[in-house]
């Protein structure tokens, strides 16, 4: 790893430990460690985002200067901690050196996260692969899909000089209608001495490696249970409904040896209406914001409830400075931290929670005006001919609201609500506080606050999934407690929740899956994109395809008429239809081209594989344009 990237990367672990001290709150070393790399995080990437802004581009030396800028803003901890980590440290070891059994010894944490790491760095290093001509092949479909809007916007920050930021993907919006914090990062990873690729895997590394060890120990200090917090994160991480019955009948068909090709996912069957997929392999690792936005709701949550029993007003306002910073990072995750909070203010009535709420509410809603969807409305749902969360006819499988929660979540859902009637299994301050959670939960069954397909609201249901999971852990502890047939039923239980889920995840590891690794660059498109980016201004813009794999707006940073209508769609460009057909007139060179690459502002053409499929007239454009840059398929000619 270059000098630069591993200096950025230690930046944030040290500016996030230094902040950790500036809150009255005694922390073991290894909880120091954890939060502080997601808060050490987010503070680097806003300081960079700031400084970027300020600067009107990002380079090196701005990443630089911001890095150092964020540890001096956490030099006020440090005065504290440098009196402290010290002793922080000796104690580690003084646990560390106790019986595995002691319930202070450390160990438990090293055995969820080793295997948690080994996983993480197996899925992102196969995220990109080189063809060996050039060019580059997607080794998920994650990768293959999702990741490659979060390249176009991290590249458009590296080097498209997209300050304030604007949607490359669609000229003209000058808003980002997206939680970009992650993106951010990796651009700034890029300008560090990654590549764009690069950036995307090391930044998802970086966060996927804090979270195991966030939620076990926010578990294990909530409940006093080191037990509750390991369960906790295999039950999140291994979630999978009853996707996993399809296995059996996999099985029969294909033998005990199917298990080393798996022939489908078991968390996500839209013919048979599965859509709440795993959290690592449908969430954690495509939803890159989700990283930052899970970490983010469990410290909060921690710092909550740590405010409620100390009364600590500067608790209760580092909780609402958290969660007013939230928004860029991660929205929905956002959304149900910012409301259990305002929700638990109104339930306790304490005036300290004015410190959360004046903070949380100043911060957030500039952001969160910021990057909501251009036609953000109301939509109510309804039960009445489903299958729900899709269009009518996509399923083979009509479900009311019970079946469909009954065969996307199992038992989850009861065990949840047993571990708040079941008494004793919950402290009483989580007793009352975890019922906001539910909200979450019905609301979303019944109205969705998006512009486009109806799956995105499972984007809210995932973090009831997370707290709840903290929940149904504690009832399967305390079940596995009651002797030898409460253990028998406890270990049932966990595995119908986590069966699926944890097929789904040996399925992303294994390295020759269905068609993957698959080509999603050539060596001709990653030069095209490249030399867009090293010989074309900054401002330039660019007429594409609109493929979601082209690689020219996903490596140059440059802004397009118009980009992939399922993303542009689902950030509400309610015009992205229109421009489509506009795009293939002037692509075509046909009748009142002129005109729209006029209005449009067009710099630059790119006619390659997509183009064409798009109906380019190459003719046209040999004519009409200036060529600019030619290798194999690609050609870019300039407008004039």
């Amino acid at each position: 790893m270059k000098l630069g990237v591993a200096l950025l990367l230690a930046d944030c672990v040290l500016v996030g430990l230094g902040l950790s001290y500036l809150i009255p709150l005694k922390l073991r070393i290894e909880e120091r460690v954890a939060y502080g790399a997601v808060v050490g995080f987010m503070a680097v990437t806003l300081v960079g985002y700031a400084a970027g802004w300020a600067a009107g581009r990002l380079s090196g030396p701005v990443v630089a200067a911001a890095g150092m800028a964020a540890a001096a803003i956490s030099a006020a901890g440090w005065r504290t901690g440098v009196g402290q980590i010290g002793a922080e440290s000796r104690d580690f070891r003084r646990r560390l050196m106790r019986p595995l059994a002691h319930p202070e010894n450390p160990a438990l944490l090293f055995i969820l996260t080793i295997p948690a790491w080994a996983v993480t760095v197996w899925i992102l290093h196969r995220a990109y692969l080189p063809d060996g001509s050039g060019g580059v092949l997607a080794g998920h479909l994650s990768s293959w899909t999702d990741w490659q809007a979060h390249l176009t916007y991290a590249t458009s920050f590296a080097h498209g000089e997209n300050f304030p930021p604007e949607l490359p993907t669609a000229l003209g919006v000058d808003r980002l209608p997206y939680h970009f914090g992650i993106d951010f990062f990796a651009a700034m990873l890029d300008r560090a001495g990654l590549s764009a690729f690069g950036g995307l895997e090391v930044s998802s590394g970086y966060l996927a490696f804090a979270f195991v060890p966030i939620m076990y120990s926010v578990g294990a200090r909530l409940f006093a249970s080191r037990a509750v917090g390991a369960a906790a994160v295999l039950v999140f991480t291994l979630f999978g409904g009853l996707g996993w019955l399809r296995f059996f009948q996999d099985r029969a068909e294909g033998g005990w040896s199917v298990i080393w090709d798996l022939p489908t996912d078991y968390t996500r069957h839209h013919a048979g209406n599965i859509l709440m997929e795993n959290a690592v392999t449908g969430n954690l690792f495509p939803q890159r914001p989700t990283l930052a936005g899970f970490s983010l709701l469990l410290i909060v949550v921690m710092l909550m409830r740590e405010a409620h029993r100390s009364g600590s007003p500067r608790l209760f306002a580092a909780a609402g400075v958290l969660v007013g910073l939230m928004p860029l990072f991660h929205v929905y995750s956002f959304g149900m931290a910012l409301g259990l909070g305002l929700i638990w203010a109104v339930l306790d009535r304490r005036w300290q929670w004015l410190l959360f709420a004046l903070p949380a509410l100043a911060f957030s809603l500039p952001a969160a005006l910021w990057i909501e969807p251009l036609n953000t409305e109301i939509v109510w749902e309804t039960w009445v001919d489903g299958p729900w969360m899709q269009p009518p006819g996509y399923s083979v499988d009509s479900d009311n609201l019970f079946e469909f929660w009954w065969r996307n979540t199992g038992v989850f859902l009861l065990l949840m609500l047993a571990a708040q009637l079941w008494k004793g299994t919950l402290p009483p301050v989580l007793l009352w506080g975890s019922i906001p959670v539910w909200l979450w939960f019905i609301v979303p069954n019944f109205a969705r606050v998006a512009p486009s397909h109806p799956w995105n609201n499972t984007h809210w249901f995932v973090p009831v999934l997370l707290l709840g999971s903290l929940l149904a852990a504690a009832v399967l502890v305390r079940l596995a407690s009651v002797g030898w047939h409460g253990a028998a039923v406890a270990t049932a239980l966990f595995l119908s929740l986590t069966f699926g889920g944890a097929l789904d995840v040996w399925k992303a590891v294994d390295p020759e899956v269905n068609v993957w690794p698959h080509p999603i660059a050539s060596g001709d498109g990653v030069a095209a994109g490249e030399w867009a980016r090293d010989h074309t201004p900054a401002d330039s813009v660019f007429l594409t395809g609109f493929e979601h794999t082209h690689p020219v707006p996903a490596l140059s940073g440059r802004q397009t008429v118009v980009g992939f209508a399922g993303w542009i769609n689902d950030l509400g460009v309610v015009d992205w239809s229109a421009r489509h057909r506009e795009a293939r007139v002037m692509l075509g060179g046909g009748e009142g081209a002129e005109k729209l690459l006029d209005d449009y502002g067009v710099d630059y053409v790119v006619v390659g594989p997509i183009e064409r499929r798009a109906g380019a007239n190459e003719a046209f454009w040999a004519a009409r344009g200036a060529l600019a840059f030619a290798q194999g398929e690609y050609s870019v000619y300039e407008v004039g």
